[in-house]
């Protein structure tokens, strides 16, 4: 699973340490599963205890995803203690016995924790919108992307004291990926051209959609221009990429790669076998992008009173 690092104007706390940051990330998530798989083959124990040997009736109390503090040793930081506390109620639930069930309730717990981190800081709050909450194109590249690659997604940057929204970035180990995502009536066909606009064609018409490669360009020229100014060392490149049409594009501009319905499942295969950890050059590229992001938020309650 991928790690969202900034989602609009949201504020984010990989800006505060990005290092820091993604290395504390990844070492959450793998305690985190670890957790959750001995409390389920815990509470799978006391079921069957329970079923051999029939206890006078009582209140039985739940499992809770939540980790009670005396569980926590005392030099662990804030955030990690909001990784297991950070709900204001326990979240009761039986969990899944088999271990690909328990791996898919796990990772809808952790992207809606990602919401979380990529929308807050230990003091400051973004009010998360219901269609960040719900958007499928950002749960889909998060859940299908490795543990090593990083999201920005349409982040807002500060360039010449204007505010640009980009396209997609996704950050990996080797390269940048600046990605238009297309997405529309299944089997519907994109016409590509150096026009402003394209037709967007389906069973029943044929419409005018505005040219997704003005703002990958776009996006492409302001990554490009960043990493190259803190000698970040890593390709960026341009994607147009679609689950659900077909983009014909006799002739495409130079360095533009196409992922259609016919590719679209083979680039995140690819994506997938890619088993380089997390690099250097990535973070300090990441780094680099987010010191230009721009970020809309108010104080938590309980630091101002």
């Amino acid at each position: 699973m991928a790690q969202i690092i900034k989602i609009h104007d949201y504020i984010s706390r990989y800006e505060l340490d990005p290092y820091h940051y993604i290395n504390q990330f990844v070492r959450l998530k793998k305690e985190r599963w670890l957790s959750l798989v001995e409390a389920a083959e815990r509470q799978h124990e006391e079921r069957q205890a329970s079923a051999e040997e029939p206890e006078p009736v009582q209140k039985r109390k739940k499992f809770s995803l939540k980790r009670r503090k005396e569980e926590i040793k005392a030099d662990i930081q804030e955030e990690r203690h909001q990784w297991f506390e950070d709900e204001e109620e326990d979240i009761h639930v039986r969990l899944p016995k088999s271990r690909v069930a328990l791996a898919s309730f796990y990772k809808r717990h952790l992207y809606d924790f990602q919401l979380k981190w990529a929308s807050s800081t230990l003091s400051e709050i973004s009010q998360l919108s219901n269609q960040v909450k719900q958007d499928r194109i950002l749960r889909y590249l998060t859940q299908q992307l490795p543990d090593s690659y990083f999201i920005m997604y349409k982040p807002v940057l500060k360039i010449q004291q204007a505010a640009v929204e980009l396209s997609i970035v996704i950050i990996s180990p080797l390269e940048i990926y600046c990605v238009s995502f297309l997405e529309a009536e299944e089997d519907s066909v994109y016409i590509g051209s150096k026009n402003r606009f394209w037709d967007k064609k389906t069973a029943s018409q044929t419409a005018s959609v505005l040219n997704p490669g003005l703002s990958l360009f776009r996006t492409d020229s302001v990554v490009s221009k960043i990493v190259k100014e803190k000698q970040a060392e890593i390709p960026v490149r341009k994607l147009l990429l679609s689950r659900t049409s077909y983009i014909d594009y006799p002739e495409p501009p130079y360095g533009l790669e196409i992922a259609d319905k016919r590719s679209a499942e083979e680039w995140i295969e690819r994506q997938k076998k890619n088993t380089a950890p997390i690099k250097h050059h990535q973070v300090k590229a990441a780094k680099a992008l987010l010191s230009y992001c721009m970020s809309d938020s108010y104080r938590r309650q309980e630091w101002l009173e």
